[in-house]
């Protein structure tokens, strides 16, 4: 008589042929959602749900059900006015990211180095988040004793910083908006701006000079000067700036100072495959 297979002895076997059968839907439905991405991408900026069937060979209903899908996540967008679809802003977002955490902090850190050497102060790289602007990067001088607090990771006062004032300046108005309101602007010494026109038009000079500055707005006897950080599309994505006692802010040293910053963020910027970096600030 033939003993009966346990449960044990079944599970050291083979599988059951049934697991092994299942087809793998989920996979197959993203690797379309995700060729659909691409498609769009590289033949966009629009495109109706028939025609991104057609070009690629796929039913205009799993077309359509996908997009849906992934319109949820923000990842593609439809235009109300022709019902066109096109790539979210989420994509942008998270490229940042990916572009911040894996690209642009170790491509920095030995520009930073350099301009640590060269200028003798505290320097550091920050970067936009949503509602903030983030210090992803920096070198303490050894010779300042004036305390500056924003350590790697941390946020930086965007209305009173020359890094802060940097990144601001190039955001769109609506993010400007969000930023201040979820910071405020609060009074840290006489200098520190605090009315939002007075910022504004200090950013409308950052844009024209191509370097922002700021003298005692975030401490007493304290100043710095930052330069945006650019992409190979020429979009702004960080700043790189130098921050030090106001006594060594002032004449030639500043001017130094102020091309010191402008020729990391042009190398920077250069390394992370911008080309005529020198040609705009």
């Amino acid at each position: 008589m033939k003993r009966p297979v346990t449960t044990r002895m079944a599970e050291r076997g083979n599988p059951p042929a049934r697991r092994l059968a299942d087809p793998p839907m989920s996979s197959k439905s993203l690797q379309k959602a995700l060729r659909i991405l691409v498609h769009l991408g590289e033949n966009g900026p629009e495109m109706r749900v028939t025609e991104i069937a057609s070009a690629m060979s796929l039913n205009k209903t799993t077309v359509y059900r996908l997009l849906n899908a992934m319109a949820k996540f923000g990842f593609v967008e439809q235009n109300s006015e022709t019902e066109r679809y096109r790539l979210g802003l989420k994509l942008h977002e998270l490229g940042l990211k990916a572009l911040e955490s894996r690209t642009l902090q170790r491509e920095a850190h030995r520009f930073l180095l350099e301009m640590s050497r060269r200028s003798r102060e505290t320097v550091s790289l920050a970067v936009h988040s949503p509602g903030a602007i983030i210090c992803l990067d920096r070198i303490k001088s050894p010779r300042t004793l004036i305390s500056m607090g924003t350590e790697i990771g941390g946020r930086f006062p965007a209305h009173c910083t020359a890094i802060g004032k940097a990144v601001l300046a190039y955001l769109p108005a609506d993010e400007v908006e969000v930023i201040l309101r979820n910071n405020a602007m609060p009074r840290l010494t006489p200098s520190t701006l605090t009315r939002t026109a007075e910022l504004k038009s200090d950013l409308r000079r950052i844009r024209q000079r191509g370097y922002a500055l700021d003298n005692q707005e975030l401490e007493r006897g304290l100043n710095g000067v930052a330069a945006p950080v650019r992409t190979a599309d020429d979009r702004v994505i960080a700043a790189v700036g130098i921050a030090g006692p106001t006594l060594r802010f002032r004449g030639r040293e500043l001017s130094e100072k102020i091309a010191l910053v402008r020729e990391t963020a042009e190398k920077l910027s250069a390394s992370l495959g911008r080309t005529g970096a020198g040609s705009k600030s």
